[in-house]
């Protein structure tokens, strides 16, 4: 078992070691888990549920207390009681007798008494298992934390991934553009282009460099989103690289994979337990309540006459009438319990709108991804063939940057292609109660990755 700090030191040190060496997205996602403070929030909640869950099964049991006190009276007693042999010839006695005397009862008294509910109309079972269902709901609530977090690294990570693809695409270009003008400059010296030719030139290379000034802004801005969700400075390198995958199950396999795992679902079927529980509670107040009890005097030397050295045995108690209106607590819990099921049947209805537009987004995603395969070959075909008539100048500089353009055009598509699929794969498997399986689709041998 770790000790609290060195589990601390691991967990300082982690940053270090992932940075150094390249950032998967396991390793982002962990540190992410490690450092949120929702989650640790979440954590507190569970525990602190769990302690009033062990509380309550304690219920059942007995209740064992020491008294003490210290008393300081007096009792008075009083007898009086007629003669019967009053009257009787030769026999000179009182008509009737009397005795007044006055007994301190001062001092300590110290008893054991024990009470143990043997039956109490279904009140103590409804809290335990309404506390160990607020359990299951503080659970379910940090599963359904943690799946809003993966959802927000997949955008941030990938995010920037794919801004840094793009800065890529438009530093190429630029690179392109600037050898195109000098070319245009020696065209022109040697009097093969026109000067309008090389002006041009001027204007695309310009234009190429304004976009990949606002990509470098883009990115900037991602890697800023991406280091504070994870609370890193800088950002280096990362390692999962956008990706698609051609194996997308139906629509209705995800349904009822998210109808059964949702988080949401379960907190509510959780929610709807307590709710139940609650009403099994109300009912428990026009039930009689039987227990058992004890008691045992400690100091019995100064006990009265009438006290006990010990007394136990069983009783059973009933309420007649209470200021409360517990008629009105049962109304109040039958509501709750009706809301609880309508929440279900709504939530239900609203994992279901999720599900199925995560996944035409996937189906779309990808299918645009495809697409763009074909567009890319044709475009790289259309520059080559630009670029050559150029050179024989029987094309103009504008017709290889139109041609450039249409290039990078369809590589940004693909690659925003497969964005758009990752996150929202990475939805469907939230909304379906499986992000550890979103990790596993990166081993997988039909993966194929978009850089």
């Amino acid at each position: 078992m770790f000790k609290p700090y060195s589990l601390a030191a691991l967990i300082l040190c982690l940053p270090m070691v992932a940075t150094a060496a390249g950032l998967n997205f396991q390793g982002a996602r962990d540190l992410m888990h490690a450092r949120a403070d929702t989650l640790k929030m979440s954590a507190a909640d569970i525990e602190q549920k769990r302690f009033n869950a062990k509380e309550a099964r304690s219920l059942s049991g007995p209740k064992i207390s020491l008294n003490a006190q210290q008393i300081e009276g007096r009792k008075d007693v009083h007898l009086g009681f007629d003669n019967p042999l009053a009257g009787l010839p030769g026999l000179p006695l009182p008509g009737r007798f009397s005795l007044d005397a006055h007994e301190d009862i001062s001092g300590p008294r110290a008893s054991v008494d024990m009470m143990w509910p043997i039956y109490t109309g279904g009140a103590i079972s409804a809290k335990q298992q309404a506390s160990e269902a607020a359990v299951r709901e503080s659970l379910a609530g940090q599963d359904k934390t943690r799946d809003e977090l993966d959802t927000q690294l997949v955008q941030k990570y990938f995010g920037v991934q794919l801004a840094r693809s793009i800065e890529k695409l438009r530093a190429e270009m630029l690179a392109q553009e600037e050898r195109d003008l000098n070319r245009a400059k020696r065209f022109e010296k040697a009097g093969l282009i026109a000067k309008i030719e090389r002006m041009g030139a001027e204007v695309n290379r310009d234009a190429a460099k304004r976009d990949f000034i606002a990509s470098q802004s883009d990115r900037e801005v991602a890697e800023t989103e991406l280091g504070e969700l994870l609370r890193e400075k800088e950002i280096g390198q990362l390692e999962t690289p956008l990706f698609v995958t051609r194996n997308l199950p139906t629509l209705s396999y995800w349904t009822d994979l998210a109808l059964n795992h949702n988080p949401i679902i379960k907190a509510i079927e959780a929610q709807n337990e307590q709710a139940q529980m609650g009403v099994k509670a109300a009912k428990s107040s026009f039930m009689p309540q039987v227990y058992l009890f004890g008691h045992y005097n400690m100091i019995d030397h100064y006990l009265t006459l009438p006290e006990p050295d010990w007394i136990a045995g069983i009783g059973v108690s009933f309420t007649l009438w209470d200021n409360r209106d517990r008629s009105a607590r049962l109304g109040s819990a039958r509501a709750l319990a009706d809301k609880a099921h309508a929440a279900k049947n709504q939530a239900q209805a609203e994992i279901r709108r999720v599900v199925e537009v995560a996944w035409l987004r996937s189906k779309d995603a990808l299918e645009q991804y495809d697409l763009t395969v074909s567009s890319i070959e044709l475009a790289r075909e259309n520059l080559r063939l630009r670029d050559k008539s150029f050179r024989e100048g029987l094309s103009t500089v504008d017709d290889v940057n139109d041609a450039r353009n249409k290039l990078i055009a369809a590589e940004v598509a693909r690659r925003v292609a497969a964005y758009r699929f990752v996150v929202s794969y990475a939805l469907l498997h939230a909304a379906s109660g499986r992000m550890n399986d979103f990790l596993n689709v990166l081993n997988r041998p039909d993966i194929e990755f978009a850089s």
